[in-house]
């Protein structure tokens, strides 16, 4: 299986996954997605390459992915609370962006970490759950071989 037919039949197996899953396992994701962007982006400035990509992503998902979707008439105080972190998280990620500063990412990674633990506890997720649902994104290479190999048969 080539590096791109990887990527497609991961693209699907996401894709799959977003449109099968409860809106609250989409919040987990997100967050699990963000917490690695925003990872990602600490690594890159510490090696002094370009971090801009990880943390614009970074905030899109804040925006479109968590704040977006907030219901505050109905979610009340704790919407309008996570409104005032999500808000403050992309002022942050944007100052860390302009700076180059990776600390303070660390601290937007501090906050958000009790708060993506918390939508997993209440989505009922285990770590090993978690890390069953983005095992195929992370599939060795024996695996990739054995999957191309039934995909072509």
């Amino acid at each position: 299986m080539t590096m791109r037919s990887h990527r497609a039949y991961a693209a699907t197996q996401r894709e799959t996954g977003v449109s099968s899953a409860r809106p609250i396992d989409l919040v987990v994701m997100v967050y699990a997605r963000l917490l690695d962007h925003l990872r990602s982006a600490q690594l890159q400035m510490a090696e002094g390459t370009d971090a801009s990509d990880s943390l614009t992503k970074a905030v899109e998902l804040i925006t479109t992915g968590l704040e977006a979707c907030l219901d505050k008439t109905q979610g009340g105080e704790i919407a309008e609370n996570l409104a005032v972190i999500y808000d403050w998280a992309s002022r942050e990620i944007l100052l860390a962006r302009l700076r180059r500063d990776a600390e303070k990412l660390q601290g937007v990674i501090n906050a958000l970490q009790p708060l993506s633990e918390a939508w997993r506890e209440h989505a009922g997720l285990t770590n090993d759950q978690t890390k069953a649902a983005n095992q195929p994104l992370n599939m060795a290479s024996a695996e990739v071989r054995s999957v191309g190999s039934a995909m072509a048969a």
